[in-house]
């Protein structure tokens, strides 16, 4: 498969991206797109020159994201190698490096067998937060995801997250858009009613993903009822810290109550992630703030107090 030469030529003039694999041969190595070879959705397990990668197939509409991706490099984003476009039938292949362990939304909603700790499960969280904060603060225009969730959160052979999947990516902010796009139970309520787009939306969906760090649910049940609804009562009125982490632990996943991680960090966290879910976007943390607090719950882990009756709050800015 070879890419159309002037296509590319306006490409790379266009973009200035210098990493496209002029002559890659995906549909050998993908076995045809067959669904042996399909990660999820559109993105196939491929190997090129000996290396392994993660092929994304699509029509050529991929402008915006190669234009993101192409600027940013930070090691909590998943990595673009390069791309080529099949001048046959206009597909766009775009070429990431292969991350072993696959999503956190398996981990979390899929895999009965082996479950995340606590220690892994708050890194996963600092993880992400980290590159947010990187998208966020270090680029300009800033650069908003629009899809965080955990199955856009992909696991390495160290158990250390990387955000994928910057095909709704927004460069640039405090826009407003008719044309709403996300997955349910992640949208921030803004962006839903008046289709405002900023980084505070990812802000929410980020807090989405804690609360389903916390409790092993899904962001939105069988019922169409969304995680956070439910969830932001539990820290919520003037009672005393005994019954919020009465509450708290009848809520948080099972498998964590056999730990002896400090319910104290559990607590922060769960701030943290009430703290991310306020209706008002003015008022939720920036990324800065929540890997501020979020290294604060890590350092609670192995400080495990007697009662661990602390209630830490994150302050947005």
């Amino acid at each position: 498969m070879r890419p159309g030469s002037r296509l590319v030529s306006s490409l790379l003039f266009f973009l200035s991206y210098s990493n496209i694999l002029h002559h890659l041969q995906a549909q050998p190595s993908t076995q045809g797109f067959s669904e042996n070879c399909l990660i999820e959705g559109s993105v196939f397990k491929g190997s090129i020159n000996g290396e392994t990668y993660a092929i994304k197939k699509m029509k050529w509409n991929a402008c915006e994201e190669l234009k993101i991706l192409q600027k940013v490099n930070h090691g909590n984003l998943v990595k673009l190698e390069g791309f080529c476009i099949d001048p046959e039938d206009a597909n766009c292949y775009l070429v990431y490096e292969f991350v072993d362990n696959g999503s956190l939304h398996s981990w979390l909603h899929r895999n009965e067998k082996e479950k995340l700790s606590w220690k892994t499960r708050l890194r996963v969280a600092i993880d992400v937060a980290n590159g947010l904060q990187y998208i966020h603060e270090h680029t300009r225009p800033r650069v908003v995801h629009k899809d965080i969730k955990s199955s856009n959160i992909l696991l390495d052979s160290s158990m250390r997250a990387k955000i994928a999947n910057f095909g709704l990516a927004k460069s640039g902010c405090n826009a407003i858009t008719m044309h709403i796009v996300g997955t349910q139970g992640y949208i921030a309520p803004e962006y839903l009613a008046d289709g405002v787009v900023s980084t505070r939306m990812d802000v929410f969906s980020f807090g989405v993903v804690l609360l389903e760090l916390i409790s092993g649910r899904e962001a939105i049940d069988e019922e169409g009822k969304v995680l956070w609804a439910e969830a932001i009562g539990i820290l919520e009125g003037n009672v005393e810290e005994r019954r919020k982490v009465k509450r708290l632990t009848a809520w948080m996943d099972k498998v964590l109550l056999e730990e002896s991680c400090s319910m104290e960090s559990v607590m922060n966290t769960m701030a943290v992630a009430i703290a991310c879910l306020h209706r008002d976007p003015s008022k939720r943390p920036s990324m800065v703030d929540i890997v501020y607090a979020l290294c604060k719950s890590d350092d609670l882990f192995f400080d495990i107090s007697e009662d661990g009756l602390s209630n830490p709050q994150v302050m947005a800015r």
